[in-house]
């Protein structure tokens, strides 16, 4: 037997279901619990995020403060408050370096 979902993703099929009050709680388990692993793998990806403050983007992509202020009005590379303090995101720092290489 096929699995409902695919039937009616693929197949644009009209149904009429009758189901349990048990089908319908393991079916809301089983969303819930796919959510949380996917959330748990974002939460996971964040965590593993590197902050870098203002004098080590300027290093790494060879700019000044007007141009990091530019880029930040621009939405090139936007700041990140932590705190009191701003940083950068390492992915974001990655991103621009790979366009620059690009060009």
């Amino acid at each position: 037997m096929k699995n409902i979902l695919s039937i009616i993703q693929n197949e644009h099929a009209s149904i009429k279901l009758e189901v349990t009050g048990e089908d319908l709680l393991n079916f809301s388990n089983d969303l819930i619990n796919r959510a949380k692993n996917e959330l748990s793998l974002e939460i996971a990806e964040a965590r593993k995020e590197k902050y870098l403050t203002k004098e080590e983007v300027k290093e790494i992509c060879g700019v000044c403060d007007a141009t990091l202020w530019h880029w930040n009005k621009k939405n090139y590379l936007k700041t990140i408050k932590i705190g009191n303090k701003v940083r950068y995101r390492m992915s974001d720092i990655r991103k621009i370096l790979g366009e620059r290489e690009g060009k």
